[in-house]
């Protein structure tokens, strides 16, 4: 019976390169959205600093011109942090890594990176003439780092290349729809945006923010949970 059990299970996907668990990969990860997150404060200039602004009368309304800063802040905290809570909680479904998954992931770090620039173009440019095409490239970033982010799915998934295989295949299928649909969600924004750009941007950044809600919990095959320490220790 266990000779024709396995004989049924797909055969795993080839890795590539050296594999290696998760934590150097995880801890580095962590250290490029640490930074990323970090560095947004430092974009604000202070009003009579020596990039700051000068020239004004009263201090309460130089702060308050910032509120475009203050958006941009907000916006790339909330983007950035949402990748956040979905790096952190892939943790539960990744069991390795190898050449490719790292290499991908970096792809995935470097528009982290990069995400507070189209960010920040469209929040200068909220109102303006310019604004059309700041919507774009604000658009055109996200649906980016949501392809990046995808990629790496669809690299670990086949055969189960990089994933736990205790979990269940009805699990793996709802998140493979959940990320599949919002990354065709943020691919779809980047037409609409050139045709309605608030509503592009609209669509693009609530599909970010619903990745802020809980995702579904982990479920695992019969009799193949991980123990509570396992799990804590993810």
């Amino acid at each position: 019976m266990m000779l024709r059990n396995r004989r049924n299970q797909p055969a795993a996907a080839e890795t590539h390169g050296a594999e290696r668990g998760l934590d150097r990969f995880e801890g580095f990860s962590d250290a490029v959205f640490a930074i990323a997150l970090t560095l947004l404060i430092v974009e604000i200039k202070v009003p009579g600093s020596p990039e700051g602004t000068h020239g004004y009368s009263d201090l309460a309304s130089a702060m308050a011109e910032q509120w475009r800063e203050y958006l941009a802040l907000v916006l790339c905290y909330v983007v950035i942090g949402a990748y956040w809570l979905q790096h952190h909680y892939s943790g539960r479904i990744y069991a390795k890594s190898d050449h490719w998954f790292g290499v991908i992931n970096l792809l995935f770090l470097l528009a982290i990176v990069v995400i507070p620039y189209p960010i920040r173009v469209w929040c200068f440019h909220l109102g303006t003439a310019f604004e059309p095409v700041a919507s774009v490239t604000l658009v055109a970033g996200l649906a980016l780092t949501a392809c990046t982010w995808m990629a790496k799915w669809f690299y670990a998934m086949p055969g189960r290349r990089l994933m736990d295989e205790r979990l269940a295949p009805d699990f793996l299928q709802q998140m493979t729809r959940r990320y599949g649909v919002a990354t065709l969600v943020q691919i779809a924004a980047v037409p609409v945006v050139i045709a309605a750009w608030r509503i592009g941007v609209a669509i693009a950044l609530l599909c970010v923010a619903f990745f802020l809600l809980p995702q579904p919990t982990p479920r695992y095959k019969p009799r193949e949970e991980p123990s509570e320490a396992e799990k804590l220790n993810k």
